[in-house]
């Protein structure tokens, strides 16, 4: 009895995201101000600027399964809109309202990991609000709009490429 019960917490407990992976929809992670990655606060203090002088629609905050969710459809709608534009893989996408890093990977088929640890080193980064990515995907913020506000930031080598990629996505429904 005592090895099973042992086993089904050992069970449990490799269900629980770690440090590196947990998020603000876990309940786990403090606010974007106090992240450590490059360039997120800027982009905190970006939004809030954006949306109280109205350049930006304001988003009702969701917690929990339902803020997941909704960030999650949205990654969706962004990798779809990527495939469908023929744009390869190998970008790792920071939200930085709940730190929820994800990565869009595959040539031909595009795959959507969400949770990831951080950015591969091998890929292109995008560090975005929840905001921006939902007037982005709406039609109603550009990418070059975003990077102007201050609200989306590309990092990398390959971060020309990757704000075409993304103009190019935009531009598709999916």
């Amino acid at each position: 009895m005592m090895q099973r019960t042992l086993r089904a917490c050992m069970a449990l407990l490799c269900l629980i995201p770690g440090v590196g992976q947990s998020c603000g929809y876990d309940a786990l992670y403090p606010n974007p101000f106090e992240q450590s990655w490059p360039g997120t606060v800027n982009i905190a203090m970006a939004t809030a600027a954006a949306v109280s002088s109205d350049r930006l629609a304001p988003l009702p905050t969701l917690t929990g399964e339902a803020g997941f969710s909704r960030s999650q459809a949205w990654l969706q709608t962004l990798r779809s809109r990527f495939q469908k534009a023929g744009i390869k893989g190998g970008i790792s996408i920071l939200l930085i309202d709940s730190g929820l890093w994800s990565r869009v990977r595959g040539k031909e088929s595009l795959l959507l990991q969400l949770h990831t640890p951080g950015p591969n080193p091998k890929d292109r980064v995008m560090l975005l609000s929840e905001a921006a990515i939902n007037a982005m995907l709406e039609g109603t913020l550009t990418i070059e709009g975003a990077l102007q506000l201050g609200v989306v930031e590309l990092q990398g080598d390959e971060s020309v490429q990757l704000q075409r990629d993304l103009q190019l996505a935009l531009s598709s429904q999916a």
